[in-house]
């Protein structure tokens, strides 16, 4: 059977769950909250011995393998697999995009959602690539602490959206220092992975060049916050969502609004269970 029931994490009448139900109108899927990342993979394994068609949409997150994040140049999910033995089994999809925060920060969305016209867009876009470039050193880190995290270990990647590279290299330290659950984090490995990724992250870099999908929504956000020029509205983030969110809910075709959307959709609807035995480096 099809997809008939796709969890996606947050909360009832969260964004990511109420984007996902303007985007999956008419498909016939139920769209239900998980809470947060953890078991994520487990529910869905637990509900599928009930019913065949539950898969999850999770957030992109920083890989593991940077690169291939950029590699990619259909518009279409990543797709989210659990090894099992020699072969794959599908849970469902990656946004492809860092979280849903990077889809609401989009200037089509914004455009359509706010009804601005072209210059309008225009300065938003030129706004934004100062906040991208305010996020480079900050990105570099937050990459480099996931490239370098023990696969069996949790490692929280926050570090402080206004510090300096310097403070942020001294910040991965004390990160690698305080590392003990079980499982060492290799602080010159750190380090390095940090100074290899950040021209990636500044301007001219690759991650830079795709920063509304790679850089973390959430911290664009918080920097948008904080820095003048703006559109008053996105200095408000709960009216920002609403007002976003209510545009979607009340467009007759709202996965139209960006190929990404179109594409998981419609990856959505063509889904029928079966082994997966191909690798992918989307693997949980």
């Amino acid at each position: 059977m099809p997809v008939s029931v796709l969890l996606c994490e947050g909360e009832d009448n969260g964004p990511d769950v109420r984007l996902l139900h303007a985007i999956l109108r008419g498909t016939g899927v139920q769209v239900e909250p998980s809470g947060g990342k953890d078991a994520f993979a487990g529910l869905i394994r637990g509900r599928r011995r009930q019913t065949p068609g539950v898969c999850g949409l999770i957030d992109g997150d920083f890989p593991r393998d940077p690169g291939a994040w950029t590699e990619a140049t259909d518009p279409g999910p990543r797709r989210w697999t659990l090894r099992q033995g020699e072969k794959r089994l599908m849970l469902g999809w990656m946004w492809r995009r860092k979280e849903v925060e990077n889809y609401l920060l989009d200037p089509d969305v914004l455009a359509r959602a706010l009804r601005w016209d072209p210059a309008a867009k225009s300065h938003y876009v030129a706004q934004l690539e100062r906040v991208f470039d305010a996020l480079g050193h900050v990105t570099a880190a937050r990459i480099a602490l996931t490239c370098c995290a023990p696969r069996r270990n949790r490692l929280e990647t926050q570090v402080r959206l206004d510090a300096t590279k310097q403070e942020l290299a001294q910040e991965l330290q004390d990160k690698a220092d305080a590392y003990t659950e079980g499982a060492r984090l290799d602080k010159d490995k750190l380090l390095q992975a940090f100074e290899r990724h950040v021209p990636d992250c500044l301007s001219g870099g690759r991650f830079r060049q795709h920063a509304l999908e790679v850089f973390a929504g959430k911290n664009i956000l918080a920097r948008i916050q904080h820095t003048p020029g703006f559109h008053p509205i996105l200095k408000r983030k709960p009216e920002l969502e609403e007002r976003i969110l209510n545009a979607l809910e009340h467009d007759a075709e709202p996965h139209s609004w960006l190929p990404e959307w179109a594409a998981l959709r419609s990856a959505v609807e063509a889904w029928m269970p079966a082994p997966e035995t191909e690798a992918t480096s989307a693997g949980a």
